[in-house]
């Protein structure tokens, strides 16, 4: 499938959200096998092409939508636009009208825009459609604060807003309302585009303001601006929904965001919603997000990355190529987060069908529910590591350990399989996600946490991962098994009051009679593989005291824990060792 994209000669002078999508757009759709050409008019070769693809609707693009359905050819038009009827007049109504109608399809960024300007045009609602504004897996990656404050030498705490100066993106209003504000600096950063509107802005905003131009938005430092601001604030005359306002989002910082537009479809409960004329409102909304801090900021990285990654969204837009190139269609895609919800001061998210989403390594941890209790399947970068977890109907504690991935600072987490306790698959609000933490791979224990995981994978009889202050650990049932490397798996262990333990090898008894106590004792599994096999199967029996009472809805035999676990190479050099252990 070859596209060819288009928009008006200006769009590059002062690029914004637009210009930004039609890039990302052009760099990830490939990926899903279309190939993109970016309009050249010294040689169009409009023919060598499927269909084209014109972003905007700015005043004069009628002339080029008209030539290119006066060719033969289909066209999708991407407005970015927000249009009501008491705003109509402020806009070349009748020749929008007239690209809309040319088009074969226009697409916009959240069904509410769907909605409105099918209304507001009078055109046929099924001419639209949706395909989500996206962001760059980068603003997943977390940065370091420090890198933002010191090379633009802002020491204080601060409200960030990244937008074009222009009097669409409000920062007038923003600035009186940062007057309320007298202990936090104002930072903006972003191309002038009306510089009448600017002077009077930089006047007004005084010394509490800090004005940085343009930061290049692959730049280490734009992300780094988005962890150190105290509040990211785009109290905008409208957004659908602002690119940086989502990139601020990933990135943990809390938002404030103008309530005029399709924000609400993006944030859900994750933001703070202004009116854009609300200069006590806007201020209001940034108490709320100073005293709200980062305690989100987990739960958006995740939902962020679920539903909003570009190689992610361009899905949608694929589909529209092809129902209009006849093509088969790929099937659309039930997958990622329900928009946040608030319950009090905690924040939680539902997952549909099943969700996909970028982490980093390390270790999220959390609460997790599902409406009527159920199962789920856990898998990281598509190795199984956690097979039918049971989820409670209630809030219980979870731990997901991520491993490195190759060079890839981000893996790729799969929650799916979601299925309730009769068995039957979940497609929409499947489990619910809330207080979410992460700890980075460079935290105490992960590496022993990567090999209990791990174990995890291929075990039955294990109920979830837990930990305390000093380690990683997961409690059996009375019988549990895994398999695993041949090698010597080195553990901590220990029972409620006390336990045997029975341990078979490759199904044929290897020590019985363990004793475990209620403190945490060490422990050595040495792992020989059965003869012909690569794995080993190792299977715990564990008996408790008559006495034992069940531990609310499990019965718990032993909790295992700080594993580490060292490879035997080959079988000369195991004998050797024991060997050498024996003789001495």
């Amino acid at each position: 499938m070859k596209v060819l994209f288009n928009t008006y000669p200006m769009a590059f002078h002062t690029p914004g959200g637009g210009e930004v999508q039609l890039m990302q757009y052009h760099r990830h759709l490939p990926e899903h096998s279309v190939d993109v050409t970016l309009l050249d008019m010294w040689a169009p070769k409009f023919k060598d092409h499927g269909l084209v693809h014109f972003f905007s609707c700015m005043s004069g693009s009628l002339h080029f939508c008209n030539f290119i359905k006066r060719i033969g050819m289909p066209l999708v038009v991407s407005p970015n636009l927000w249009i009501t009827q008491e705003t109509k007049d402020n806009y070349p109504y009748d020749e929008i009208r007239l690209i809309f109608v040319l088009a074969d399809r226009v697409v916009c960024n959240s069904n509410a825009e769907c909605d409105l300007l099918a209304t507001v045009f009078n055109i046929e609602r099924e001419k639209f459609a949706t395909v989500y504004n996206g962001i760059d897996r980068q603003f997943l990656v977390r940065t370091d604060a420090e890198i933002f404050r010191t090379k633009f030498e802002i020491s204080e705490d601060f409200v960030l807003n990244v937008a074009n100066i222009e009097p669409r993106k409000n920062q007038l209003n923003l600035i009186r309302a940062m007057k309320q504000h007298p202990e936090l600096k104002l930072v903006l950063a972003g191309h002038i585009r009306d510089t009448e509107y600017a002077e009077q802005c930089f006047a007004e905003g005084g010394d509490q303001l800090k004005y940085l131009g343009p930061i290049p938005h692959d730049a280490d430092e734009l992300r780094s601006a988005y962890a150190a601001c105290s509040v990211f604030a785009l109290p905008s005359t409208l957004e659908t929904p602002g690119l940086a306002a989502l990139e601020a989002f990933a990135c943990g910082a809390p938002i404030v965001v103008t309530n005029e537009g399709c924000t609400y479809e993006y944030f859900g409960d994750g933001a703070q919603y202004v009116s854009w004329d609300d200069i006590d409102g806007i201020s209001e909304a940034i108490s709320q997000g100073c005293a709200q801090g980062r305690k989100h900021a987990a739960l958006a990285n995740i939902v962020a990355g679920a539903n909003y990654t570009w190689n992610n969204v361009v899905g949608d837009l694929v589909r529209v190529y092809e129902e209009l190139l006849e093509s088969p269609a790929s099937a659309p895609v039930a997958g990622g987060f329900r928009t946040m919800e608030r319950d009090g001061a905690s924040a939680f998210a539902w997952t549909r069908g099943f969700a996909h989403f970028d982490s980093e390594p390390g270790i999220i941890s959390g609460l997790w529910r599902m409406e009527a209790g159920g199962t789920a399947d856990i898998s990281v970068n598509g190795e199984l590591i956690a097979r039918q977890v049971e989820i409670a109907q209630h809030w219980k504690p979870f731990q997901i350990v991520v491993p490195k991935s190759g060079d890839d600072a981000l893996s790729r987490v799969t929650i799916d399989n979601i299925r309730r306790t009769d068995g039957s698959v979940i497609d929409d609000r499947g489990l619910a996600l809330r207080d979410v933490s992460f700890e980075d791979s460079h935290a105490a224990n992960f590496e022993e946490a990567v090999v209990l995981s791990r174990l995890m994978a291929r075990s039955e009889g294990f109920f979830s991962i837990e930990s305390d202050p000093f380690r990683y650990f997961v409690w059996t049932g009375t019988q549990c098994s895994f398999r695993m490397k041949p090698g010597q798996l080195h553990f901590l262990w220990h029972a409620l009051s006390a336990a045997t333990v029975d341990i078979d090898m490759n199904g044929a008894p290897w020590k019985t009679g363990i004793q475990v106590g209620a403190d945490w004792s060490g422990f050595e599994l040495d792992a020989v593989a059965a003869a012909g096999e690569d794995d080993v199967e190792v299977t715990l029996r564990v008996t408790l005291p008559e006495n034992t009472m069940q531990n609310g809805e499990r019965l718990l035999g032993v909790a295992i824990g700080a594993c580490t676990f060292t490879a035997r190479q080959t079988e000369v050099e195991y004998r050797e060792k024991r060997e050498d252990a024996n003789s001495n």
